[in-house]
């Protein structure tokens, strides 16, 4: 495999997507060790004051433990710090999902926990033959994701809709902390089943648009949600701001809006399938309109590019081609997902909060200041 000047960090992560054997072309995916729930289902201690109250966005606490181990806890009660509204830890889930849901939200969330993740008998992974999640569309879409993201073992990681684990486990392996957040509880639970050992993760039950996070608290952020409006998008990209830090980094794609649906004059909005999840095709002048209110810094560019016969090929020819052809002006439109890469968070201004000003400014005037006999302020703010 051929990876990027950031990817030697992630290569050990990356190629547990793919086994390959020359002689036959045949690939297959390595299946995550299936371990004792019980070791990476706790909802870590030193996470709780990542979480906010859905009413007020007060700071949660834990009121109560009710069941715990080693770090962390498998049931508790949380209590806002402003409002004194209380939540739950169950089974190691932060349960912070609202009541209030958008019919569509309840539809997809039925479709995810009773097709998409039932757990009825958890097993590890076993990716289908073609199509997304597939072993050929993991090696075109994983690598590019962890290349961007940069995640480093010193690093607290948000993950917004991260379903099963596909990247959570992968993303456990580099030693960052995770928050992983999805409104499938089902989903959650088989994460649990797949998280190697040792791996420090915080699973949340929530609804990504009423979810409320500590400010400035993230170094990384990953999404890979289609969401289904803009406004939803505008939301999310909020609520991520709010939450990264000054010098934080956010990756996240969606589905594009690509050359062949352009030619084919194929919809915008569509289903996945018929009365599936509702998903929305953006082009990359929608995504940078939408991302810039909350980033100064934006990347976006078409990956994992879906071209006629190309699939036919062997691998060993095939995905050269591809990655060849995701590099290339005009026919890296082909891509069937955008991938956005975003820095320098804006935030709203707080009433009262300096900014950092000029030192050598501030210093001459307070120093100004002093030998007059008076306090350095600026009318009545304080310098």
């Amino acid at each position: 495999m051929r990876f990027t000047k950031s990817s030697h960090r992630n290569q050990q992560l990356a190629e547990q997507l793919e086994e390959y054997d020359p002689s036959t072309g045949d690939q297959k995916r390595l299946a995550l060790p299936t371990i004792s729930p019980l070791m990476v289902n706790r909802f870590p201690r030193d996470m709780v004051p990542l979480l906010r109250c859905n009413i007020d966005s007060g700071e949660l606490a834990v009121a109560e433990e009710l069941r715990v181990v080693a770090d962390g806890v498998l049931d508790a009660v949380l209590r806002c710090k402003t409002c004194g509204a209380e939540f739950r830890i169950e089974d190691g889930i932060a349960c912070l999902l609202p009541e209030q849901l958008t019919e569509e939200d309840k539809h997809e969330m039925s479709i995810r926990d009773t097709i998409d993740y039932d757990c009825t008998n958890p097993s590890p992974f076993v990716p289908p033959a073609e199509g997304w999640r597939s072993v050929f569309s993991d090696i075109l879409e994983v690598p590019a994701h962890l290349d961007e993201l940069q995640a480093w073992p010193t690093n607290t990681v948000l993950e917004l809709a991260c379903g099963d684990g596909r990247f959570t486990s992968l993303i456990a392996k580099s030693g960052a902390k995770i928050l992983a957040v999805d409104f499938s509880i089902n989903a959650l639970r088989l994460l649990a089943w797949r998280l190697p050992a040792g791996a420090r993760v915080g699973r949340v039950h929530a609804d990504i648009n009423q979810l409320h996070l500590a400010s400035r608290a993230f170094d990384r952020a990953l999404t890979l949600t289609p969401l289904d409006s803009r406004d939803e998008r505008m939301n999310m990209y909020r609520t991520i701001a709010h939450a990264l830090k000054d010098d934080g980094r956010y990756v996240g794609s969606f589905e594009h809006d690509d050359l062949n649906r352009r030619l084919l004059g194929l919809p915008l909005m569509r289903r996945y399938s018929k009365d599936g999840i509702l998903i929305e095709h953006l082009t990359t002048k929608t995504m940078r309109l939408e991302a810039a209110p909350y980033f100064s810094k934006l990347r976006v560019r078409p990956i994992r590019p879906r071209v006629p016969l190309v699939a036919k090929l062997p691998p060993g020819l095939a995905l050269p081609l591809l990655r060849l052809i995701a590099a290339l002006p005009f026919v890296r439109h082909f891509g069937e997902l955008l991938l956005l890469t975003a820095q320098d968070p804006l935030r709203l201004p707080v009433e009262g909060e300096h900014r950092s000003g000029n030192r050598i400014a501030k210093v001459a005037y307070r120093s100004y200041m002093h030998k007059k006999n008076k306090k350095a302020s600026w009318g009545e703010e304080s310098v």
